[in-house]
Formats: C-alpha cells, structure tokens, sequence
C-alpha cells in the first residue's frame, strides 16, 4: 500500500476540480444538497469514506470557501474540523467548530453549513436508529443528552478527546489490509463505542447523588466526636461513615465543607492531640510510650508532624512537663 496522505487515503471517492461533479459524487454518499462557490480560484473537492453498517467516516476537503445547504438530512452528523472554521446553521441555531470542537447536526431540520478556506474535516455519519438505541441505554443508567437540532462539544479534553482519539484510532485501522473492523463482530463493538463515546461527550453533567453530597454538618460533628474518643483504636473511613450512618463520599465530602480536612487528617490530628495531653500531664513517661498509647505506629513521622502542629517537638513537651 502506498503512503496514506489524507485520513482514509485508501478509500478515496472523489477528487475533482468541477462543482458539479462533487456535488453529486458526495450526495451519493451523504445527502442531495446545494453547493455554493464563496471564495475565489482553488476549488479542488476531495472525499474519501468508509461504511461501517450503520455509521461511516469521511474526510472532505473543499479547497476554499464554500457554502453547503440541504432541506433536511436523514442522519445525526459530527462534524470535526482540522482546520480553519465551520460555521452551521441548523433550524434556528447556530454553531461553530474548530479543530478544538466538534458539531453535531440532527436529522430533519434544514441545515446550512460554511466551510471557510483551509477548512478539511473529518465526518461521522451516524443512523438515527442506532443512536436511539444507545441513548435508552445510556438513560437507563442515568446518563441523558439535552434534545437540541445542533450542538458542539470540546474535543481538546475530557470525554471529547478521548472520542477524538477513538475516532482516530478507528480510521487508520481502516487504512490496513487486515482491519480488525473488517470483522463483523468487532465492527459492531466500534459502531457501538463511538456512539457510545459522543453520548458521554454531550451528556449532561450528573447531579451529585445523595451518596456523594457533603454530610450535615451536626453528623460531621458527631463523627468527629467519635474519632476523637477512640483516635487510640484503628479506625478507617468505611469505619467512621458506617458510624455514622454516611456513605464514604459523603463523609469525605463533609469533612472537606465543615471542617477544611480529611477523616484520616482529623484522626491523625486527633492522636497527636492526645499525645501532647499525655505528654503534658505525666501519664506517658516517654515519646514512644504516648505515640504507642495513642495508636501512632508511624514514629518517624511524628516528631515532623507534632512539631508543625505545636510547634515543638514532642520530647520538648515532655521535658517541659518534668
């Protein structure tokens, strides 16, 4: 295979310098649409495509300016710019994309799309029904999509780039002699994970579940009432939240909002705490004695941690009280 200078160099379709050629070469392959000259000399139309049953990739390049109009289309497309701007009308609203940012049409609206000079892009043409299927899926976990004709989403971060690199990795499989996408079963699992992947990159942001909001403040308390009566004992998070009636998160997030520290934070404050009282009224008759009484079994660490807390060391506390 000779060297691939464009995504899906081998699947070419149409490289042409007359508009009307690709119009119709692209319309056979997307939808009939009109296709308007806006910038000057330098119209040189390229499109390559690959299908995979009910979704397909495809890279256009217009070569300058141009503008591209269609009644309605019968497939959600995602549109990915690897240069300059896209600028897309769909119904009553607009929206832009970049090579940071992706845009997303829906079937059955008129649609006016811009493509300015230097302006490739990669496509996803992707059937309303498969789509559908995987947004009742992904609803019944909670995951839901705001229902809007055109939208954009980020695909420099997060999910988006993470889909970005998906569709990527797909294309120049597709480019190989043995694809893994020429299996049937395997091209099933990439249709469902890109759908899948642009469904988490325009999902709304969940809310926080009640296992994850901050705990009351009153309950954080209790439990930081609790750990200091028994900071001596081994306790862990899971030990304090079941205590307490909290989820691990909640707690966690409790002891963040109410108290600016971590369960495990306030445990180890709450130990050095009784080590200075022990060692300030005699009970302990060395360091090692207080820290062993206390639960500290890390005693490297506390001389560090007991003089950024105090202020002195934990042998000047003990000298002091004698």
């Amino acid at each position: 295979m000779g060297r691939v200078t464009t995504p899906l160099g081998s699947h070419g379709l149409l490289r042409t310098t007359n508009v009307d050629d690709a119009r119709a070469s692209i319309a056979a392959s997307l939808a009939p649409h009109r296709l308007q000259l806006l910038g000057g000399p330098g119209f040189r139309a390229l499109h390559n495509a690959a299908n995979l049953d009910r979704l397909s990739f495809h890279y256009i390049d217009y070569g300058t300016e141009v503008e591209v109009s269609a009644d309605s289309l019968d497939f959600h497309l995602i549109q990915i710019p690897l240069g300059g701007l896209s600028t897309i009308r769909v119904g009553n609203r607009a929206i832009t994309a970049t090579p940071r940012s992706a845009a997303v049409t829906t079937p059955g609206e008129p649609v006016r799309m811009r493509y300015s000079t230097g302006n490739p892009r990669l496509m996803v043409r992707i059937i309303p029904e498969l789509l559908s299927e995987r947004l009742a899926v992904a609803a019944s976990g909670g995951i839901m999509v705001p229902k809007q004709p055109g939208a954009s989403f980020d695909v420099t971060r997060g999910p988006g780039r993470s889909w970005r690199s998906l569709i990527e990795m797909i294309m120049s499989d597709l480019e190989r002699d043995s694809a893994l996408a020429a299996s049937p079963l395997a091209a099933d699992s990439l249709q469902i994970a890109v759908v899948d992947g642009l469904i988490v990159s325009l999902a709304e942001p969940p809310e926080r579940s009640a296992l994850e909001r901050p705990g009351p403040e009153r309950i954080i308390k209790r439990a930081a009432r609790i750990i200091e009566e028994h900071c001596a004992e081994p306790l862990s998070t899971p030990d304090i939240a079941e205590a307490v009636g909290l989820s691990v998160r909640a707690l966690q997030a409790g002891f963040k909002t109410h108290l600016d520290t971590t369960p495990m934070g306030y445990v180890r404050y709450a130990r050095l705490l009784r080590v200075r009282e022990l060692l300030s009224d005699g009970t302990a008759q060395s360091v090692t004695e207080a820290a062993l009484r206390c639960g500290v079994t890390h005693l490297g660490r506390l001389s560090g941690d007991y003089r950024e807390a105090f202020g002195e060391s934990p042998s000047e506390t003990l000298q002091r009280a004698r």
